[in-house]
């Protein structure tokens, strides 16, 4: 759920997490910080306050994970999945700051710049970056901070991943047992077969009744008033004309800009580890003295020596560069230089490089009508951002100001109040469809009498209800669900005579065989199953068959393993493992890299378990 509305939660920022808690980088919702008090807390981690809104940032990647199927999970084990994601995240900082692991707010900056959520065109843009910034409540200095954060979390993974090997030896035979093949008889005893064995009594069905009355109750439903504030229909209602967008587009003008470029040329002597360093730099500096001499021209020996193969052949003509997309140590070169001027060697990302400068290309402001299109969208994008961000303030501090009715805050919005349809906590149609809305509508305070916190249904999408009407739970009579009751009680104890029969079948067998056995108990032992030889995947036996399968013992030679298992459905399988075979224990480079990973992802687990039982740990996940 949102946070409280006079807690004022802020709205989401991207986090990032390592090994099997990551989250994405750039990610981010709607709940904005409107002013009032301070972060609600979701957990006090060795005297770290973990504030809520980093738990829903988690809780809502988790909803993207899970995608269709979130609907249907339980919320509040979402939650405590987001909660423990988040806990385990602050024990790794606080164990990389015990360590004095460090990240460079230089790359920070660079992978921010770099990232397509905060670009226009290919290029990093300010303007974007700053609307993310104020959404989310964040100064440009903490968001880089948490960057900074994630940065040192993945050195700590890094140095998990350099411990996590695994040996030949212990690799082959971890594929022998992957690869290990067994073969089996089966034979089921289906629990459906024995329910006309069993009678079921008046006096069984009225005791199960009266000990069982909270199953037999009629749903619990309401109906709902609310407000609906969605920004693309906002969008769709901003009025436009070219003065509106002539007067934008010189607003922003900067936005309409073909950035300054360079045409460049250069040539390249790789560095591919430190030992060549050297060597490079003595190579780069030869190339450089013979064309500072003139005894070759730049193109000649970027033919003859240039290690970038394809400017090579074009004499080392790279083309046109704009800022922002290529090496910094690069550009920094490219565009300290003036025109036709042969740089000194310089050290890049990719070895020593010999750059000039063929032409230079100044900022040129693009005409209006060839970008007439995007300031349009553009505008419409800011006014309709603007809008939704002043009616949910607008709304959420009415509502709760008056939360005994929805009609001041949608008066002052100018949005109009809808209704729903009856809805259950588990059921509903429009958005009582989605499983927070109907949280909303079961929740105290609104089962209270007052207007909801804001829903969140999407990234620019909220909704404010208040229940208008209920249907409270009544017991529904026993002459209603008596059919019900039967088939339930006669289920449960065929499941027993399916389980009994079962064990006393496995008796007879390992006395015998299975055949013999089946057909002294009066079955068809054509229903036996032969599965051949099976692996630990690919079959399609019952999971709860397979396991027991495989943890049945090696049989002697002639003989079998004897065992049997109560399938979910009630059903009794006794099961004869007849043979082993191990399976193929060749191992490859790909296969070791798998296992050290698998490896890794342990010691992640075992290191966070670890700190879990030394930590102090406080959890609040009703401030989610």
């Amino acid at each position: 759920m949102l946070q409280a509305i006079h807690d004022k939660a802020k709205g989401w920022v991207a986090y990032a997490i390592i090994g099997f808690i990551s989250i994405p980088f750039a990610l981010w919702g709607i709940n904005s910080y409107f002013g009032g008090g301070g972060p609600v807390v979701a957990a006090v981690v060795n005297g770290e306050e973990i504030p809520a809104r980093e738990v829903q940032v988690q809780l809502t990647q988790i909803r993207r994970q899970f995608g269709n199927f979130a609907a249907n999970m339980d919320e509040n084990m979402l939650k405590n999945m987001a909660l423990d994601a988040v806990i385990n995240r602050s024990l790794l900082r606080q164990k990389t700051s015990e360590q004095a692991y460090k990240a460079s707010i230089a790359a920070i900056q660079a992978s921010i710049a770099s990232d397509p959520s905060f670009q226009v065109d290919g290029r990093f843009d300010p303007a974007q970056y700053s609307l993310f910034l104020r959404r989310q409540g964040y100064s440009e200095a903490q968001f880089e901070r948490i960057m900074l954060d994630n940065a040192t979390l993945q050195q700590f993974q890094a140095g998990l991943n350099a411990t996590g090997f695994v040996t030949k030896k212990e690799a082959e035979l971890y594929q022998s047992l992957q690869n290990q093949q067994r073969e089996l008889e089966l034979f089921t005893l289906k629990a459906a077969d024995f329910e006309s064995e069993v009678n079921i009594t008046a006096e069984q069905v009225m005791a199960y009744y009266n000990e069982n009355k909270a199953q037999f109750m009629t749903e619990e439903k309401a109906k709902l008033a609310y407000i609906d504030i969605e920004q693309e229909k906002l969008a769709a209602g901003i009025e436009l004309n070219d003065e509106l967008l002539q007067n934008y587009f010189e607003e922003n003008a900067d936005r309409y800009t073909k950035p300054p470029s360079r045409n460049v040329s250069h040539i390249v002597i790789n560095v591919d580890n430190p030992a060549q360093d050297e060597q490079a730099k003595a190579q780069v500096e030869t190339l450089y003295q013979a064309i500072n001499a003139g005894e070759k021209t730049f193109e000649q020996v970027a033919k003859e020596s240039s290690q970038d193969t394809l400017s090579a052949e074009q004499g080392g003509l790279v083309g046109e560069v704009v800022a922002g997309e290529w090496d910094p140590e690069f550009e920094k070169a490219v565009f300290s230089l003036a025109q036709g001027v042969v740089s000194e060697p310089v050290k890049t990302g990719v070895g020593y490089e010999i750059i000039r400068v063929n032409s230079i290309t100044e900022a040129t402001q693009i005409p209006y009508a060839e970008v007439k299109d995007r300031v349009e969208d553009d505008y419409r994008r800011a006014q309709a951002d603007k809008l939704f961000y002043d009616k949910v303030d607008q709304v959420q501090t009415l509502a709760y100001e008056q939360s005994g009715d929805l009609t001041p805050a949608a008066n002052v919005a100018g949005l109009s109040i809808q209704e729903t349809d009856w809805l259950s906590r588990n059921q509903g149609e429009g958005i009582a469809s989605n499983p927070k809305v109907r949280e909303a509508a079961f929740s105290d305070e609104v089962m209270g009498g007052r207007n909801s916190e804001l829903v969140e249904l999407g990234d620019t999408h909220v909704v404010v209800v208040r229940q208008i009407d209920r249907q409270v739970p009544e017991q529904r009579p026993l002459d209603e669900v008596r059919d019900s009751i039967v088939a339930s009680l006669r289920n449960q104890e065929a499941r027993k005579l399916a389980e009994e029969k079962g064990k006393a079948l496995l008796e007879q067998a390992r006395q015998s065989d299975l055949s013999s056995a089946v057909q002294a108990a009066g079955k068809d032992s054509a229903a036996i199953k032969k599965t051949g030889k099976i692996g630990r995947s690919g079959s399609k036996l019952e999971a709860a068959v397979l396991e027991t399968a495989f943890a049945m013992p090696q049989p002697a030679a002639g003989q079998a393993s004897w065992d049997g298992v109560v399938l979910p459905n009630g059903d009794y399988t006794v099961m004869a493992l007849l043979s082993v075979d191990n399976g193929n224990t060749a191992v490859t480079a790909s296969d070791l890299a798998r296992f050290s990973s698998q490896l890794t992802t342990r010691e992640v687990s075992a290191v966070l378990e670890a700190m879990r039982e030394q930590a102090e740990i406080e959890r609040f996940p009703e401030n989610i």
